[in-house]
């Protein structure tokens, strides 16, 4: 990082979750950015500027202040201070319908309809569409989400979809989850992505990292594996970038951090979801700075952008670094079984880069593995890792 370099102005950072990223924290503490923490989260270094409530919101209610958080359940308290202008641009991501008239122009025959939780039991799926996703308009880590094949499978979808969110909502505050209001729209296929980014205070668009995110079936909607590599991201970064910037343009963004997720088909990009003020989740962007050496935290603070032109031309650099996590099994029961993470990090070999634990009663996952990998193929062979076997007895 160039010494020359100082952070933006009024950078703020809330951290909560029990796993925090190795690279947030170094970033934190190389620009002495001031914190906010929630509980449950770990105990933070001392060399961290912690602020009080009353300071934070103090802070944060200014129109130049720049926020960014680590975990989905810091956005409640964020959302009762931003100045209007900010919680405007916040709620138009953050509700998945109105995410949809953000854009609407670049996809004007994509089939979408709100629906509250009263008018799921009625709705008819479209007879020109052969498969369509039913989501909470306001949700998170995949959680209610489900793709619909034909109407006989349409209650059964939306019974297991209120009963994920019902589950949820006990460790979740509103402004995660909630089930008011609900999203049905178009299927479209192709592979799954995320992008990590923000709007820089000129109001253009950066890009810290992309990953791909596989999945092990068609019903699979969990966040076990996400990679990236040189390939994932010179594929997909000039579509990505032409759609960020029609929102960054219509909405007037500047100093804004996002957390991007959309499929691409055929050269075609189609978005599913924007995450405001924050990166990826469970130190998912750690990944990027294996994969590239860079930290992104660093770019946000001091505003900066990655070399994507050199970067991308690096032909030595032909690995695939993946983020791996470790979920829980539906027959775990915490005073019966422990998670063996000896066994479940012995399962990467030499190629395991870091293993971060988390607290299975606060999250629905053990903890999260960054792991090296000399191809593709190796990495969606975690999709197969049998989470039941890495369970022991408790003596």
């Amino acid at each position: 990082m160039n010494k020359n370099i100082k952070p933006a102005e009024s950078n703020y950072c809330f951290i909560s979750g029990p796993v925090l990223s190795p690279t947030l924290l170094n970033a934190i503490q190389r620009w002495n950015i001031p914190v906010y923490a929630q509980q449950p989260t770990p105990l933070l270094p001392e060399s961290i500027n912690i602020f009080q409530d009353v300071e934070i919101a103090s802070c944060i209610q200014d129109k130049d202040a720049t926020v960014i958080m680590n975990w989905e359940a810091s956005l409640a308290f964020i959302l009762e201070h931003l100045p209007q202008q900010k919680l405007s641009q916040v709620n138009a991501f953050k509700n998945k319908a109105v995410f949809r008239e953000v854009v609407k122009e670049l996809y004007p025959n994509l089939f979408y309809q709100e629906l509250t939780r009263d008018d799921l039991q009625d709705f008819q799926l479209p007879k020109e569409l052969e498969n369509v996703v039913l989501k909470p308009s306001l949700g998170t880590a995949s959680i209610g989400i489900r793709t619909v094949h034909e109407q006989q499978e349409w209650l059964a979808a939306v019974d297991s979809v209120l009963q994920d969110i019902d589950k949820a909502k006990e460790q979740m505050n509103r402004a995660m989850l909630n089930d008011d209001s609900f999203l049905v729209e178009e299927f479209v296929d192709g592979d799954e992505f995320a992008c990590d980014g923000f709007w820089d205070s000129n109001g253009k668009t950066i890009i810290t990292g992309i990953y791909q995110h596989p999945f092990a079936s068609s019903l699979d909607v969990s966040d076990t594996v996400y990679y990236t590599s040189t390939k994932v991201v010179a594929e997909t970064i000039k579509p990505t970038m032409r759609v960020l910037e029609h929102m960054g343009d219509k909405l007037e963004m500047r100093r804004f951090p996002f957390h991007f997720e959309f499929r691409f088909s055929n050269g075609n990009l189609f978005p599913i979801e924007l995450n405001p003020l924050r990166f990826g989740q469970v130190a998912l962007p750690d990944i990027t700075e294996y994969a590239f050496g860079f930290n992104p935290y660093d770019l946000f603070f001091t505003d900066e952008s990655p070399n994507w032109d050199s970067l991308l031309n690096n032909e030595g650099n032909s690995q695939v670094y993946a983020f791996v996590l470790a979920s829980i099994p539906g027959k775990y029961e915490a005073e019966k079984y422990s998670f063996d993470e000896e066994s479940f990090c012995n399962s990467f070999g030499e190629k395991l880069l870091n293993y971060l634990p988390s607290n299975p009663e606060v999250t629905p996952f053990f903890g999260v593995a960054h792991v090296v990998a000399d191809n593709v193929e190796e990495v969606l062979g975690y999709l197969s890792l049998d989470f039941e076997s890495f369970l022991k007895d408790r003596e």
